[in-house]
């Protein structure tokens, strides 16, 4: 969607007035640019461009008059912020998913994407041994100076805590046949949470080669910059192949990471398309969003929510410049 310049940058300094005034605010899940949600389900929307203030939880009629008396510095006034502000709700959560002790020998994986693969693709799982859980293999990337050969994953998937040993090993997957596996797809080498982007790399052992496929769509083409309707697509542990469409960019957050508050910048806000269906569920943290039909990268899917049905991706040039790689085409 092009935006009027002088319209794109009136809205851009009222977003930072709203993140100065309101980020902080205990009941706000993110505050993006994008185009205003009509509906509770959040698949109306319309193309207003709007300062958008996430709220986990929202107040309506005598409750909220009663909340804007007691409080009136915690109200998202539009006049005070200079732009048409929209307040959706949605409760934004990590996609990671728990392992299950033990799997028989004689049952398959419940998740074709707990298999073995080799190559190593985009879309499938990984494991975390420090933190027990699963998340998804983003995608091939190489460092910038030495040209090392790297995953690219979420920070609290391939690391989750800020006591992790240096070259964490990651596996892929965590066990076969119920026995766990000894040797290591990958270590972990460096994160870009003080960049303010939920993004790591760890390089790989050499012990499977790693394509730039992604799992059901095919080969990375490289990256793009993400805008307003754009339509996407990723492929992730959780909830496979599924497609979307992005209504806000441009986002702040504010997470915890193992006890620590963090912001979170650059983040990308991703719907349902016309035709419904789910977005990201856990397990999908890690996943790389691509433009449809080109399968250039606009996000690194991070977290997401279940009612309504959203994705919230980081945007990938930073993630890139953050963690000094490229994506290998």
């Amino acid at each position: 969607m092009n935006i009027n310049p002088d319209l794109l940058q009136a809205a851009q300094r009222s977003l930072q007035r709203a993140v100065l005034w309101h980020l902080f605010d205990p009941n706000v899940s993110l505050i993006d640019l994008g185009w205003r949600i009509l509906d509770r389900q959040g698949q109306a929307i319309e193309p207003e461009l709007c300062v958008r203030v996430h709220v986990r939880h929202k107040l309506r009629g005598p409750d909220f008059k009663a909340f804007a008396s007691r409080h009136p510095e915690r109200v998202f006034d539009a006049r005070r912020i200079g732009f048409p502000v929209d307040v959706p709700q949605a409760n934004y959560k990590m996609h990671l998913w728990p392992i299950t002790w033990p799997t028989p020998a004689t049952v398959p994986p419940a998740n074709p994407r707990d298999q073995v693969f080799n190559p190593l693709v985009g879309g499938i799982t990984i494991f975390n041994p420090l933190r027990s859980l699963y998340g998804t293999l983003g995608g091939k990337v190489a460092d910038r100076q030495t040209g090392r050969e790297m995953i690219l994953s979420n920070w609290h998937v391939l690391a989750g805590a800020w006591s992790v040993p240096p070259e964490l090993p990651i596996y892929q997957p965590h066990q076969i046949n119920g026995r766990r596996l000894q040797e290591p797809i990958a270590r972990l080498t460096r994160h870009a949470v003080d960049r303010h982007l939920d993004a790591a790399v760890a390089a790989t052992t050499g012990l499977r080669p790693l394509s730039n496929e992604q799992l059901g769509l095919g080969p990375v083409t490289g990256a793009k910059t993400p805008e307003l309707g754009l339509r996407v697509s990723k492929s992730g542990r959780g909830s496979e192949v599924t497609s979307g469409v992005i209504t806000g960019v441009g986002g702040y957050r504010v997470r915890y990471y193992d006890g620590m508050q963090q912001v979170i910048r650059h983040i990308v806000h991703i719907a349902q398309t016309a035709e419904g269906g789910p977005v990201s569920s856990p397990g999908d943290s890690g996943s790389l969003w691509l433009e449809a039909g080109t399968r250039r990268a606009v996000g690194l899917h991070f977290i997401g929510s279940d009612a309504p049905e959203y994705a919230l991706a980081l945007e990938m040039q930073p993630v890139l410049d953050a963690l000094k790689v490229d994506l290998v085409v």
